[in-house]
């Protein structure tokens, strides 16, 4: 879940109901140029936004992110690895940034 504050500044919201904890999130966004409605995402197509920390389990991991100076529709990615390190998940959203 995304939620959206001031300058493109926004909050992803991981939800954990089975408690897995999280080693770490790996936060990315599409390059700018990058053309969503064109294009399929591509490894070199993402840059790092973030790699936290270990989360504790817990019901949600918030994870706060900025991509300033970004405008335009753009895909975030989200790598969440599961703290016992045998379970890895991928998300993906499409994201319109506006100035």
């Amino acid at each position: 879940m995304l939620e959206r504050a001031p300058r493109n500044d926004f909050t992803i919201k991981l939800w954990d109901q089975a408690h897995h904890g999280a080693g770490y999130l790996m936060v990315y966004v599409t390059k700018p140029g990058f053309a969503p409605t064109r294009q399929a995402v591509g490894w070199n197509d993402l840059q790092l936004l973030t790699k936290t920390g270990r989360y504790a389990p817990a019901d949600c991991y918030p994870v706060d992110l900025s991509a300033s100076g970004r405008s335009g529709r753009a895909v975030v990615c989200t790598i969440w690895q599961a703290s016992h390190l045998d379970q890895t998940f991928f998300f993906c959203s499409d994201v319109n940034f506006t100035s």
